[in-house]
């Protein structure tokens, strides 16, 4: 998101106006889940029922390399969860497992944006 004109250094600051929904109660809570495997032998079978009890509405899933730079279903999850928080629906990303989003690559790559 670009940074506004009055929000760069040397200038006053200035509050920006407020979203119409700015400041109201969710519209709802929508929980996402994320399953990956590191290849095609491995099973889901454990994380995808950790997400089942966690409640999960919607689950995204995928047998790929740690070492894979671009993680498809993650990414879709994340954006999701992005279009539901900007239509004022709250989401929460659950994950069976940290080391599930992957080894440093996927860090370091999110920090960047």
């Amino acid at each position: 998101m670009p940074t506004p004109a009055v929000r760069k250094p040397g200038f006053l600051w200035t509050e920006l106006p407020r979203s119409a929904g700015a400041g109201a109660e969710p519209a709802g809570h929508v929980r996402l889940g994320y399953a990956r495997a590191s290849t095609a032998r491995q099973s889901l079978d454990s994380q995808l029922d950790s997400l089942a009890e966690a409640n999960v509405t919607r689950v995204f899933s995928e047998k790929i390399s740690t070492r894979a730079t671009q993680r498809p279903e993650l990414e879709k999850a994340v954006g999701l969860a992005r279009e539901l928080r900007a239509s004022g629906v709250r989401g929460t990303l659950v994950v069976h497992e940290h080391k599930r989003l992957g080894r440093g690559s996927t860090w370091r790559r999110s920090r960047r944006s």
